[in-house]
């Protein structure tokens, strides 16, 4: 159903998350309050060179959640966290829960200095679904920062189909 692509090599968590800090944190010093839209556009751009490059595969005709169980594969396969699992709900609802986050320290150090994080997961997931013509809405549920484990619900509002 789904085609994901292993990528050779790895990259360390922390490598990864000291990074991830060093971007969002220029990000913000020049972007300010704007610092976020900039962050959903680096989705945006992130999933259209996925595509291109065959990193990613879309099938506008299978449902908008088992896209992104797709997307979400293709983030545990790179190492962006360790495990993810999304469990459907329905098929407009599920709930999706992220173990071993490699950006986990920096997105909660941003926020406590009032920062935005990029929300990188967040926003690839929302240029899928906007790429087919969905929107929808998350919510935190739950959030270990020692675990680095993240719970969010998702929910699909609108489809073009």
């Amino acid at each position: 159903m789904f085609e994901v692509l292993v990528l050779a090599g790895a990259v360390s968590a922390e490598f990864l998350d000291t990074i991830n800090y060093a971007i969002c944190r220029v990000v913000n010093d020049y972007l300010g309050e704007e610092a976020s839209k900039f962050f959903v556009k680096v989705g945006e751009y992130n999933l259209e060179e996925a595509l291109r490059r065959g990193l990613i595969k879309l099938d506008p005709n299978l449902g908008p959640l088992d896209n992104l169980i797709a997307v979400a594969k293709y983030l545990e396969s790179a190492g962006y966290m360790e495990k993810i699992s999304i469990v459907k709900l329905s098929e407009s609802e599920a709930i999706v829960e992220m173990f071993g986050v490699s950006v986990t320290k920096s997105s909660v150090d941003l926020l406590k200095a009032g920062r935005h994080p990029s929300h990188y997961m967040t926003n690839i997931m929302l240029a899928t679904l906007k790429k087919l013509g969905i929107q929808a809405e998350l919510r935190d549920v739950d959030f270990n920062e020692q675990d680095r484990h993240f719970k969010e619900h998702w929910k699909i509002l609108e489809t073009a189909r």
